[in-house]
């Protein structure tokens, strides 16, 4: 019996991680795995090893560059591996939405190849030789290219798993790719390209073999439900429901709106760190020390979430680290033109610490909205990627404007503190606004269907699912909609009983018959804190039992 439910469980949480015909869909990243701890420990391995390699890549320009200033190893080089990665990143997602790009199909082999190429020439000179921009253009184009690819690749191998496991990979390989990387910067140029290459073909072999490991288990997933489904005599209509593509753009759209706090604070950092950059060097403002803040803030950003994962177990909402950060960085930005180069070391490593650190946050949402919406993280992750290079290479080319401005054109000593205090003024007021905005149309998750959690669940959870807005999977285009109604009524029902954010993301769980022990998952939360919650929800709404809830759910529906 244990085994036949065990069978039926991994057939539900497979049937939108098959297409027709057997093969895998695009969305089936969300079809969680368990893997075993050697796999997780190659994840883990190839992940660090990429990031590191990549990251120092970056930095040093295919080791041309012996410290970057601030994050901006060159100008130039920085606006074609942008604009580069932007480009691929829309071939990417165009790939996506028409079935050109199936699960686990996305290349290993040649952008790795690229990689080590264009370091095989860096080391004989060979890029040396080309006309200077052309010697920044190709090993941008390669870089750019090699870095959406891989980047794509590994999230898609962690977006097909728990939130909890996810979270704890990209901490650890993070830590992985800090060591990595300050190792490769401290080597001679030519070892550097020697080294690097050698852990690109260890990552190359690490991922291969997850690739593999992950294909045989999606077959077993697919293979159990194919088996469930012909037990019921119901293979057609099973077949029917996975992979179409009616639902696909809704779950696009709610997928976004779960995106939309992170890809702004995420993007406005990336903006806002290339105008400081280039504003910088095109008004020769050096400091002591500018070479050394990239590691800096790069391991302040790694650290932070690595002690706030492990030590205290959870993992912060971006939206409320972004109006934390951005208020602190925009205070220190108006005081930057007055203070002397110690204080710009100081700022410049807080900003980009700031900027690891959200990063980090939205390679981990990504991974949960992929996994909990059933959507293909090649389109979340390449959106995200894409956007956020385009506003790079658009602040990187502003930023340099400004700083080229001629000095009398505003009065002597007077152009650095208007052109900071005005950018710092409405990138800030720009930012906040957009935010708020975003935190009004994403008050909740979205989560998948009730078709496994049901069975998960029990009678309860089926009761509060059902009761509380009707939302019963009986055609899945109609789901979309369900749950917007039952979001509504959760969002207003929290307004009047003055529930804070978090209590009323987890009504939203609630509302869907979610149990204790999924919330807590999901939220990556002890089933402590969630009961705590769940008690003050029941408190602050005046009710005592889930039937009552379901109560008040129903009558929010009717006014």
């Amino acid at each position: 019996m244990e085994t036949r439910g065990m069978r039926k469980r991994d057939a539900g949480r497979a049937r939108d991680a098959m297409g027709r015909d057997d093969e895998p869909a695009t969305d089936s990243s969300a079809s969680a795995v368990v893997c075993p701890p050697a796999l997780v420990v190659v994840i883990i391995v190839g992940f660090g090893l990429f990031r590191g390699v990549n990251s120092n890549s970056y930095l040093s320009a295919f080791a041309s560059v012996e410290s970057p200033f601030l994050f901006v190893p060159d100008l130039f080089f920085n606006v074609v591996v942008a604009l580069t990665v932007a480009l691929c990143s829309a071939v990417v997602i165009v790939l996506t939405l028409r079935g050109r790009l199936k699960v686990l199909s996305m290349p290993l082999l040649p952008p790795v190849a690229l990689l080590i190429v264009a370091k095989v020439l860096t080391l004989f000179g060979v890029f040396s030789e080309l006309p200077s921009d052309l010697a920044l253009i190709v090993p941008g184009v390669c870089f750019g290219m090699s870095s959406v690819m891989l980047s794509l690749a590994w999230i898609e191998v962690m977006a097909m798993q728990r939130p909890l496991v996810i979270v704890t990979q990209i901490a650890l390989g993070m830590l992985l790719s800090m060591v990595t990387s300050t190792a490769l910067s401290a080597l001679e140029s030519s070892t550097q390209l020697v080294v690097s290459s050698v852990l690109l073909v260890i990552m190359a072999l690490c991922a291969v073999y997850v690739r593999r490991a992950f294909k045989k288990m999606v077959a077993d997933v697919s293979r159990a439900a194919l088996a469930d489904a012909e037990e019921a005599g119901a293979t057609g209509r099973v077949q029917g429901d996975l992979g179409t593509l009616s639902a696909k753009p809704r779950r696009y759209r709610d997928a976004f709106l779960m995106l939309g706090d992170a890809l702004i604070a995420y993007c406005v950092l990336e903006a806002v760190i290339g105008l400081l950059n280039s504003f910088m060097l095109a008004g020769s403002i050096t400091f002591a020390g500018s070479g050394t803040v990239s590691v800096a803030g790069m391991l302040i950003g790694i650290v932070a979430f690595s002690v706030i994962v492990f030590a205290f177990q959870r993992v912060p909402q971006v939206s409320t680290a972004f109006r934390v950060l951005m208020p602190i960085i925009a205070s220190l930005l108006v005081f930057l033109p007055f203070l002397d180069e110690r204080f710009n070391l100081f700022f410049s490593t807080v900003l980009l610490g700031s900027y690891y650190f959200i990063a980090l946050l939205i390679t981990y949402v990504v991974a949960e909205v992929a996994h909990e919406r059933r959507v293909s993280s090649y389109v979340l992750m390449g959106a995200a990627m894409g956007l956020s290079r385009i506003l790079l290479a658009a602040a990187l080319v502003g930023g340099y404007f400004i700083g080229s401005l001629p000095v009398d054109l505003f009065g002597e000593g007077q152009d650095i503190m208007r052109y900071l205090i005005i950018i710092v003024a409405v990138i800030y007021a720009l930012s906040v606004a957009t935010v708020l905005v975003s935190r009004d149309r994403r008050r909740k998750r979205r989560l998948r269907g009730l078709d496994d959690e049901l069975a998960e669940g029990g009678e309860d959870a089926a009761g509060v699912g059902a009761g509380a807005g009707g939302v019963r999977a009986d055609a899945a285009g109609e789901r979309p909609s369900l749950d917007e109604a039952l979001d509504e009524r959760c969002s207003r029902l929290a307004e009047r009983g003055g529930l804070t954010e978090r209590e009323g993301e987890i009504l939203g769980f609630l509302a869907r018959g979610r149990t204790k022990a999924h919330i807590a998952g999901v939220l990556f939360v002890s089933e402590n804190t969630v009961r705590s919650h769940v008690r003050n929800i029941y408190a602050k709404l005046d009710v005592h039992t889930r039937q009552e809830l379901i109560d008040l759910l129903e009558q929010e529906g009717s006014r």
